[in-house]
């Protein structure tokens, strides 16, 4: 086993005691190398996901708590087990939010049969990656290497690899899209942003994007999309106006928490509305968080979120539509998107609004969740 470079035995890390609105930053234990198949990363950059905030807001999470939060980092191999043959010590790796879980034997069992990162211990109790160090299992299949071409591209265009950019080309993917299709992109936070980029890198012939924060839609614009506020009229009305046929893909990049044009909770708003201007023989990809869970000591506002929805089946059935969504493995679809950031292709950090050290968390929780930032990056010495 490789020596460490730092002694010490605490790191500083992000953590949720289970109040709503509420995040904590601590000292933990320092992440260590359990099985000789792990590595620990030292994190460089990590980044606070839109996902992260249903924890925030108390609607997703393991029931019991304190946890450590973040599934988005990337960083330098500090030690690895002595099984680990493809990842060695000073590798510079992006660490994807979901680990190889193949021969992964995590107690208790997870619900849903997927182990993520900053969900505690329903979803495998793998610690959080907004941390100065990172546990991770199965390294030689879990962690993404990069070589020395990457060596010029700073952090941030690389660590939206680890979920949300992969997670916006699947949406697309997932949505049937082909090249020349047009497009209608359901939220504009960082998800939906790079849902916009990777449909307008791919092709589409137009791109649109709705949401109702102005800067997010101006920012959907820099980059060609055409933008949708839908507290100014239904955002299919405003759609089919300029498309009569309706669009040929969209995608809900918002979930459960979504807001109707008065910015009043209705789970079913987004789907519904994707449903009305999306066209005949056309698609619908959903990657948006669509998961209700009953209150617990670390879900106290579960119960605002219904595991049930109101459906537009008539719409839908009519138009001979297709519907996907799902969890996201970001390691299924991250090779291209390596490729298009190495070429300079795909420059995708322009999502990032703030930076901060890892202190200036609990603000930036708050700031996020406001509305008031795209993204936020955490920089570590």
């Amino acid at each position: 086993m490789a020596e460490t470079h730092s002694n010490n035995r605490t790191m500083r890390s992000v953590i949720f005691d289970g109040h709503p609105f509420k995040i904590h930053v601590r000292d933990i234990p320092k992440a260590k190398v359990v099985r000789q198949t792990d590595a620990v990363v030292r994190v460089t950059t990590a980044a606070i996901c839109g996902s992260d905030l249903h924890n925030y807001h108390g609607v997703f999470g393991s029931t019991k708590v304190p946890y450590p939060m973040g599934h988005e980092a990337m960083g330098i191999v500090e030690e690895i087990g002595a099984d680990v043959d493809s990842v060695k010590v000073g590798d510079r790796v992006i660490i994807p939010d979901i680990p190889n879980g193949i021969g992964l034997d995590l107690e208790p069992a997870i619900i849903p049969v997927v182990p993520l990162y900053g969900e505690g211990s329903d979803f495998g109790n793998l610690g959080g990656c907004q941390a100065e160090f990172v546990r991770v299992p199965l390294a030689d299949k879990s962690l993404i290497v990069l070589d020395k071409e990457f060596d010029q591209i700073k952090d941030k265009d690389l660590v939206v690899l680890s979920d949300i950019f992969p997670t916006a080309w699947a949406g697309v993917s997932w949505s049937g899209f082909e090249a020349g299709d047009k497009v209608a992109i359901f939220g504009a936070g960082p998800v939906g942003l790079l849902a916009a980029y990777s449909a307008i890198l791919r092709g589409a012939s137009r791109v649109y994007s709705i949401d109702c924060v102005e800067d997010r839609l101006e920012l959907a614009a820099s980059i060609g999309a055409i933008p949708i506020n839908f507290t100014k009229g239904e955002p299919s009305a405003q759609i089919l106006a300029r498309e009569p046929g309706g669009v040929r893909r969209t995608v809900d990049c918002v979930g459960e928490e979504c807001v109707n044009e008065e910015l009043k909770p209705d789970q079913s708003f987004v789907i519904t509305q994707a449903a009305k201007c999306t066209s005949v023989n056309g698609g619908l990809g959903v990657i948006g968080v669509h998961f209700a869970e009953p209150n617990s000591e670390g879900v106290q506002r579960g119960d605002t979120i219904s595991p049930y929805m109101m459906f537009p089946i008539t719409i839908f059935w009519e138009k001979n539509m297709t519907i996907r969504g799902g969890v996201v493995d970001s390691k299924l679809f991250v090779e291209p998107l390596l490729e298009l950031v190495k070429s300079g292709v795909a420059n995708p950090g322009f999502v990032f609004s703030s930076t901060i050290d890892i202190e200036e968390a609990p603000k930036a929780y708050q700031r996020f969740s406001d509305h008031l930032e795209t993204k936020v990056m955490i920089t570590f010495c």
